[in-house]
């Protein structure tokens, strides 16, 4: 597997817990939506007996990254983290509203580790989290 490419992981458990951080995440995304869909999702949300699920904040989803490892030399690109069971290049909502510009909505980008300010209608993919 050459740098950059994202190993394919079968998902066994519906979570995740990361020792790194001692939150829970969930490990099936379920799919693209807007900000305010994936708030009410995560609010939603019951896996394993457990429903005090949220999205994560942008802080929580950059803590997905190795950043020891860079995607590309000549570009500080940090890819998702080996152990984490449900890597991909997807980009993800956080709950964190971009400042004081409360349309806009902080976004995790896997493929190049961007972390860059949405408007939140538009549709990002969700992964919950809790702890």
């Amino acid at each position: 597997m050459s740098i950059g490419e994202v190993e394919q992981h079968i998902v066994q458990e519906a979570t995740w817990f990361d020792p790194q951080t001692n939150l829970e995440w969930q490990c099936e995304s379920p799919g693209r939506m807007n900000w305010h869909a994936a708030q009410s999702y995560a609010r939603s949300l019951s896996v394993n007996g457990k429903n005090d699920w949220r999205l994560p904040t942008a802080r929580e989803l950059e803590t997905l990254l190795d950043r020891t490892i860079l995607l590309d030399r000549s570009m500080y690109r940090p890819v998702m983290r080996a152990e984490i069971p449900f890597r991909d290049n997807l980009s993800y909502w956080s709950s964190t509203t971009f400042g004081s510009n409360k349309k806009n909505a902080w976004i995790v980008m896997f493929d190049g580790a961007y972390v860059l300010s949405y408007y939140k209608t538009n549709e990002y993919h969700v992964r919950c989290v809790r702890g």
